[in-house]
């Protein structure tokens, strides 16, 4: 398997005042293209540093991508220090420079003379266009070596790298099996692939996020794929309720596929949340056809004003209990005339907790009318981990129960 190293440029990213998104899209991007990422490192703005590294990694991997220092201020200085690595020159191209002159000409009358130094472009490099931004991207042979030069933000960074991806291809093809699960541990799903007691050949990666739930990645060649292709089946067969889909999905895209493939619409009734849940959904693009409205009631007086939630049920078992949660969803729901509806009421913290109920406790509802699914769930982690789960979570409720599994 060929290697691969990331070098990501930047004194903001060395000192931590951004978190390196882009390391992680390159690395998982690389590694489903079929290379080993063997060194992600980080520098700040100085040439030399640049320079220094670009050899260093450059001696242990056959692909290196380098992604920030393009745009044309002082401190980028990617291009300076790439070249002088390679023992390159850098010349002007004009037909760059007129480019952006052009693009940028359509917002300011007074062009900076600094424009003229994304036009720069290392000898014998292939030019990778920005579709988004003015710093176009290149891509070097060296000594039967690639040099990959991305620009930072990655709005541009990303569609940059996917057109590059197949100029990158290793010799040995590899496909890549993705799945997304939520509600289940990662160590769970891990410990279930590894007494699957699966050939050498397929390649496991788990990644877990707490808002999103497990991603799973199998990889293997295309002559080992039908090994991947079975156990990514096993997984889903043991672990059906929790499969959330296949590729770059997520439960809020998954929940808007499944309610517009039944002509369904749904609401929302949150108060521990926030609005979190609302703004997951509305995320997906066309989410209007399936969304009809959603009502954060967080004070009680919101509860029992729009949702119809009585006083005896609030002074009797609380607003965080089953019997508030079932009232808040047949509220909603009669509000917007949704079929369907979810609701959430629980205790983010760090106050507000009891014995009967500690701080983490959540308690949920999806009804159509006619039948409720609650679930009580405990998930105590930092107020806004515990809100951006359980937001999740509430579409997950709803989505499983689209499925007929609750």
């Amino acid at each position: 398997m060929k290697t691969a190293a990331v070098l990501t440029i930047g004194s903001e990213i060395v000192e931590g005042i951004i978190l390196n998104t882009n390391a992680q899209y390159i690395c998982q991007r690389l590694a489903e293209n079929g290379y080993r990422v063997n060194r992600v490192v980080s520098v700040d703005d100085e040439e030399d540093s640049i320079k220094e590294e670009v050899q260093r990694l450059l001696a242990s991997c056959d692909v290196l991508v380098l992604c920030g220092g393009l745009g044309p201020t002082e401190d980028d200085k990617t291009r300076e220090a790439v070249a002088k690595a390679l023992s390159r020159r850098l010349i002007l191209d004009e037909r760059i420079r007129e480019k952006i002159h052009e693009r940028v000409s359509r917002y300011y009358t007074n062009l900076p003379k600094n424009l003229d130094k994304q036009a720069f472009v290392i000898e014998n490099a292939q030019i990778v266009p920005n579709p988004v931004g003015t710093a176009p991207g290149q891509l070097i042979d060296f000594e039967g070596k690639k040099v990959v030069l991305l620009p930072g933000p990655p709005q541009e960074m990303r569609p940059m790298l996917d057109s590059v991806l197949e100029k990158l291809r290793t010799e040995q093809d590899f496909k890549t099996i993705k799945m997304l699960f939520f509600a289940v541990p990662e160590s769970v799903l891990d410990q279930f692939m590894t007494d699957a007691s699966v050939r050498g050949c397929v390649k496991i990666a788990t990644q877990a996020s707490f808002s999103e739930g497990v991603w799973v990645r199998l990889m293997a060649p295309l002559d080992c794929f039908a090994e991947a292709q079975n156990l990514a089946q096993r997984l889903v067969e043991k672990f059906q309720r929790n499969f959330i889909g296949y590729g770059d999905t997520s439960v809020e895209r998954a929940l808007f596929e499944e309610l517009e493939k039944r002509n369904l619409t749904f609401s929302v009734a949150e108060s521990c949340t926030g609005g979190l849940v609302s703004a997951k959904i509305v995320s997906v693009p066309g989410a209007s056809r399936v969304f009809v409205a959603g009502v954060v009631a967080y004070d009680n007086s919101v509860k029992m004003r729009m949702l119809n939630v009585r006083e005896e049920t609030l002074k009797r078992f609380g607003a965080v209990s089953e019997q508030c949660v079932v009232e808040m969803a047949h509220g909603i729901r009669e509000l917007t005339n949704s079929d369907l509806a979810v609701s959430v009421s629980g205790i983010a913290g760090p106050t507000g907790g009891t014995e009967e109920k500690p701080i983490g406790t959540a308690y949920f509802c999806v009804t159509d009318g006619e039948r409720d699914s609650v679930e009580k769930i405990f998930y105590p982690q930092e107020r806004n981990i515990f809100r951006s789960r359980i937001a999740t979570h509430a579409l997950y409720l709803l989505l499983i129960r689209l499925r007929g599994m609750i």
